[in-house]
């Protein structure tokens, strides 16, 4: 099957600074600004504390294959550091993936992920993130790249973090309010580097190629579980629909979008319960057509000019 003609070029961004990386609802004076530097790097004691880096990533090689691939690191207390990884080969429509909990470490002082399957590593110089190493090998996929982040950050809550429910005491004085975590991406971050499968290194094409880079840490509580939607729009806006533990109608009291566009800044939308219509696989299908696809882009547009315009709620 030859490979998709599609373009993953990214935008053109200038780097990632403490100047033009915050909320654009904040104003040029930096009230209530802070560097999202500072949150990079985090260790804790407590176990309940999630403490990931996640990515998404669109791979095109300098021989033009194409490659969807999804990872995470996830410290665990101090000495354990979770991998997963997922790998969708859009050559022959293939997938695989895998994840695993092994002995592990972080760096209180400065974002550092280490285990023998990955490792995350922040220069010592610099801003400590443009040019991150991230080097990853398990079940046959090895990738091994630097990070450039570029554009705005994307801050999923309108600020720099999200509270949800308690689930307990949090014994860390960084945490101010129970269940609040940073957790913040950078949803244009490019990329150099190499991506090996079963033994074949290919290099990756750093003009047609990016990456969301996503940090969380701190006391998010979804123990019933939840559901996420991701949407890359053409346009380039960013949105993502959050439901979160769902009942068994998936009907959810906490739901909510974000939505990241290239000049508008960021807004985070409350959705009304059955606004979880939004993101049901059993949607109705516009009179005529053939696929939902028309539906969703409809949704979309009018959460977008909402959330653009100023609406808090949509229903």
């Amino acid at each position: 099957m030859p490979a998709t003609p599609l373009s993953w070029a990214p935008p053109e961004y200038a780097p990632t600074t403490a100047d033009n990386d915050g909320p654009a609802n904040f104003d040029e004076t930096c009230v209530n600004r802070y560097d999202a530097r500072k949150t990079l790097a985090y260790v804790t004691t407590d176990t309940n504390n999630v403490n990931n880096v996640f990515m998404l990533y669109w791979i095109t090689t300098k021989d033009g294959r194409k490659y969807h691939l999804t990872s995470n690191a996830g410290l665990r207390g101090t000495d354990l550091l979770g991998t997963f990884i997922s790998l969708n080969d859009l050559q022959d429509l293939t997938s695989r993936g895998a994840s695993i909990l092994q002995p592990g470490s972080g760096n209180p002082d400065r974002l550092e992920l280490k285990s023998a399957t990955q490792n995350i590593t922040s220069p010592v110089d610099g801003n400590q993130w443009t040019n991150t190493h991230l080097e990853l090998d398990l079940v046959g996929i090895k990738l091994d790249v630097l990070l450039q982040p570029t554009g705005g950050n994307f801050y999923y809550g309108g600020g720099g973090g999200i509270q949800l429910t308690t689930r307990g005491p949090d014994p860390d004085g960084s945490t101010a309010l129970p269940g609040w975590s940073w957790y913040w991406a950078n949803p244009t971050t490019r990329l150099k580097g190499y991506l090996s499968i079963d033994g074949t290194q290919h290099e990756i094409d750093p003009e047609q190629s990016y990456a969301l880079f996503e940090r969380q840490w701190g006391n998010f509580h979804i123990g019933k579980g939840y559901y996420a939607l991701w949407f890359y729009l053409e346009s380039g806006e960013v949105l993502i629909s959050w439901s979160m533990e769902p009942d068994l109608d998936g009907v959810s009291e906490i739901a909510f979008a974000s939505i990241w566009h290239r000049t508008a800044g960021m807004k985070c939308c409350q959705l009304a319960p059955k606004a979880g219509l939004l993101i049901s696989t059993s949607a109705p299908e516009p009179a005529g057509s053939t696929s939902t696809s028309s539906f969703w882009i409809c949704q979309l547009e009018t959460l977008i000019s909402h959330s653009i315009n100023g609406s808090a709620t949509v229903n």
